[in-house]
């Protein structure tokens, strides 16, 4: 037995090391002080964080992310957490179609998500707009809050809704004030969820935006394009530890095991 726990911790350390390497690679890279992409790096420096903030179009494109990701965020928990709850909670005629269509961007490939998104757009005047980008990354973050919160839905005991109706409480001050907080473990995590999804997000984007609604992903896929230097290291780092302190947030607040 003590053969066995050594072997699966073992190969528990391997898996552990499989999967952070490559962000340790990353990471160090980026404080690369040469001036193209080599690892191990030749001499530790900050000189591509220095260039990013200094650069017009990488501060551009990092300012509309966060905008982007402010809007559709909360758009994306308040659609979602409605629509979890009410698929839940009631029947209604074409409840299942409702729930696949919801649930369609997560199994439908991103290209052909983005280019049904591109002809619709297209027919709308929102290609190359901000309201394009919000309402594309709405649709590909609204599944994972609807998700999330459909578990915490599902756990929550109906009967603490009829206590507080039996209590005088209309149906709106029973969702306010009593399961709205008792599906914050969920709604929490679908927040922190739709926000790294949509900070990060470039299938979609890539087919509707446009010369001046250049996310970061995307200006990190063009410059991939035509430079190989250490600056992609520096961005992607920057993406890794927005996700790293969200995760930390999220198990900080409600605890990961709570929303599994």
């Amino acid at each position: 037995m003590r053969a066995g726990g050594a072997a699966l911790n073992g190969f528990s350390l391997l898996v552990y090391v499989f999967l952070l390497a490559p962000l340790v690679v990353v990471v160090l890279a980026s404080l690369n002080a040469a001036n193209y992409l080599t690892f191990p790096p030749r001499g530790l420096s900050l000189r591509w964080y220095r260039a990013l903030w200094e650069s017009d179009l990488w501060t551009e494109s990092f300012r509309l992310s966060l905008l982007i990701t402010a809007v559709v965020t909360p758009l994306a928990l308040v659609v979602g957490t409605l629509a979890a709850y009410a698929l839940v909670r009631f029947e209604f005629r074409g409840k299942t179609a409702v729930r696949t269509l919801i649930m369609a961007p997560l199994v439908m490939p991103q290209i052909v998500l983005g280019i049904a998104l591109l002809n619709s757009f297209s027919a709308l005047g929102l290609i190359n707009t901000l309201t394009g980008l919000i309402l594309g990354h709405a649709v590909v973050t609204l599944p994972y809050t609807v998700r999330l919160v459909t578990i915490s839905v599902q756990n929550l005991d109906p009967a603490l809704e009829r206590a507080a109706q039996s209590l005088g409480a209309n149906p709106w001050q029973v969702f306010w004030r009593v399961t709205l907080p008792l599906l914050r473990p969920g709604v929490v995590a679908g927040a922190i969820f739709a926000a790294i999804i949509s900070f990060g997000e470039l299938g979609v984007t890539l087919l509707i935006a446009g010369a001046s609604t250049t996310t970061l992903p995307l200006r990190i896929f063009n410059y991939t394009e035509y430079n190989f230097d250490p600056a992609i290291n520096a961005v992607s780092t920057i993406f890794v530890l927005l996700a790293v302190l969200l995760i930390a947030v999220l198990d900080r607040l409600i605890g990961l095991v709570r929303i599994s």
